[in-house]
């Protein structure tokens, strides 16, 4: 058995271990080390696992990489970022704007307020712009309509919506969260045959009045099941929502995770924002079988 060094932190709930790998070499094998770091029985227990790297990149401070508890390696992730992002700020690496390299994308971050007593942080993200998915115009360009006749959702609202930030989400507007069988319908739709990649799923209840733009979700990951929060998942209900004339586009766009609250700023040209509380809940050493893993 070997000693690993580890900080866990997290965005609204949504948790990640953390390896500083500026100090110390990355693991040979970051996909089998996820899934024995996320077990929340048997090692520390996480949404999965996050290296913190050097960059390669000179306008870059750092580069992220990503593991889902089931150790597939993510492209995007606002929740991650975020965290990473304040210890970067916190620990001298970085100021309070600097750049950020996740999956070949450079991911501006500002810090727009700091706590580091409290080991806390509200940071703001620059996702950019979601993928075209059809030959629409303005915001509808950005979604595509994707039935699925074999998938029954109680009260749902209009077809899903698909979405792509890097990363897949499927957006259903249902009348009531709380009736969805969420449990059932969560893994079914991410694997479902529509998606070959699998998806991530978002069930979003529009909040009244719509002047509060404002929407509740509960959200499935891909890779690592349900999560308390989800960055990227946050950004592509807001696209959906715009799409579908549920929310406004020119104010931002609050939305209530199981976690917490995250904010959502879409500019006329599509650029997305994201920005949430991030913050460190531990740091400690855990014991790993190193034969495994490297």
């Amino acid at each position: 058995m070997s000693e690993l060094q580890y900080l866990r932190m997290h965005g609204c709930g949504n948790d990640y271990v953390f390896l500083d790998c500026f100090q110390k070499p990355p693991p040979q094998d970051p996909a089998a080390l996820s899934r024995f770091i996320s077990d929340r029985h048997r090692a520390v227990g996480s949404d999965g696992l996050v290296l913190m790297l050097p960059s390669d990149v000179p306008t870059a401070v750092a580069r992220m990489r990503m593991f889902n508890a089931d150790g597939s390696e993510g492209s995007l992730c606002g929740n991650a970022l975020r965290c990473m992002a304040m210890w970067l700020h916190q620990s001298g690496r970085a100021g309070p704007a600097f750049q950020i390299v996740m999956a070949e994308r450079l991911i501006g971050v500002q810090i727009v307020h700091s706590d580091p007593d409290c080991r806390r942080a509200v940071v703001r993200i620059d996702v950019g712009r979601p993928a075209v998915l059809s030959a629409d115009s303005g915001v509808r360009s950005c979604v595509r309509e994707q039935p699925l006749a074999d998938v029954a959702v109680p009260g749902l609202q209009g077809l899903p919506l698909h979405v792509s930030l890097g990363n897949p989400h499927t957006v259903f507007f249902v009348q009531s969260i709380a009736a969805v069988p969420f449990e059932q319908l969560g893994p079914r739709i991410e694997r479902h045959a529509a998606f070959p990649d699998r998806t991530n799923v978002e069930f979003v209840e529009i909040s009244r009045p719509s002047a509060a733009n404002q929407a509740t979700v509960r959200v499935w990951e891909r890779g690592s099941g349900e999560t308390l929060a989800c960055g990227s998942g946050a950004c592509a209900v807001a696209v959906a929502a715009v799409a579908a004339g549920h929310l406004q586009s020119g104010l931002p766009i609050s939305v209530q995770m199981a976690g917490g609250l995250l904010r959502v700023l879409m500019s006329d040209e599509l650029e997305l924002q994201l920005e949430g509380l991030a913050e460190e809940c531990c740091r400690g050493t855990v014991l790993w079988p190193r034969d495994s893993f490297e």
